[in-house]
C-alpha cells in the first residue's frame, strides 16, 4: 500500500471506531492519541507530510485495545509491529 492510501485507511479505522483526527496547528510539535474531556482523540500538526502522518496514526492505534475489532491485514501488521524505538 501506497503512503496515501495507508492514511486513509488509518483515518477508516479512527472513524469506525469513533476516534476524531484533527489536523492543527502544533507549532513544531508532531501530535498523537490524547484524551479530552474522556474522549479519545488523535491530533497531528497540519504540516505533516503523510509517511509522517502514517507513522504517528502507527504509534496511536498500537496504544488501543483493538484485539476484539476486525482491521484489514496490512494495517493490523503494520500496528502489531510497532515498537517505541520506530517502525
Amino acid at each position: 500500500m501506497t503512503p496515501s492510501q495507508l492514511l486513509q485507511e488509518f483515518e477508516a479505522l479512527a472513524h469506525r471506531l469513533e476516534i476524531p483526527i484533527s489536523r492543527e496547528d502544533l507549532m513544531g510539535g508532531s501530535g498523537g492519541l490524547c484524551t479530552i474531556r474522556g474522549e479519545k482523540r488523535i491530533i497531528l500538526d497540519y504540516r505533516l507530510d503523510v509517511p509522517t502522518q502514517v507513522d504517528l496514526l502507527t504509534q496511536a492505534f498500537s496504544q488501543l485495545p483493538l484485539d476484539d475489532i476486525f482491521i484489514k491485514p496490512s494495517i493490523r501488521e503494520r500496528i502489531d509491529g510497532f515498537d517505541e524505538t520506530g517502525i
